[in-house]
């Protein structure tokens, strides 16, 4: 999976990944950037959510769970850092608000809370900390 991303201007960038090629970045005025477009600590939070989200919708599929309605909220919290004060991200919460159908298998349900997050290939490694590999190529 491989994603290239493109300076623009101040702390705009545009992302591409497969054939999606006008993926915004920016930061908020407050963090000296032009407000385009969701900062990457808000992208972190979405794919997190994201991929909670579905796969706990598929292990719903999977059981045959029908749902009417599902809200996940993300709540991200940056704090700055002792000694040097640097920002960084503290805590993250995770809010399912789930509206099931009346017919809904109550176990089968509280099996797909209790399994599902085993799935999720950002879950683990977000957790435990993953490695980054910087190199960098001056042309």
């Amino acid at each position: 999976m491989k994603i290239t991303i493109n300076y623009c201007n101040n702390l705009h960038f545009k992302a591409k990944t497969r054939d999606f090629d006008n993926i915004l970045i920016d930061e908020p005025q407050t963090f000296h950037g032009t407000d385009l477009a969701p900062s990457p600590v808000e992208y972190l939070l979405i794919g997190i959510g994201g991929c909670l989200s579905s796969t706990f919708v598929y292990c719903l599929h999977k059981k045959e769970i029908e749902i009417d309605n599902l809200e996940t909220i993300i709540d991200g919290v940056l704090k700055h850092d002792q000694p040097n004060l640097y920002l960084r991200l503290k805590q993250i919460y995770v809010e399912f608000n789930l509206v099931l159908k009346e017919n809904t298998n109550k176990s089968e349900l509280d099996n797909c809370i209790e399994e599902f997050i085993k799935y999720c290939p950002v879950y683990e490694p977000i957790l435990n900390g993953i490695p980054i590999n910087i190199n960098f190529k001056k042309k």
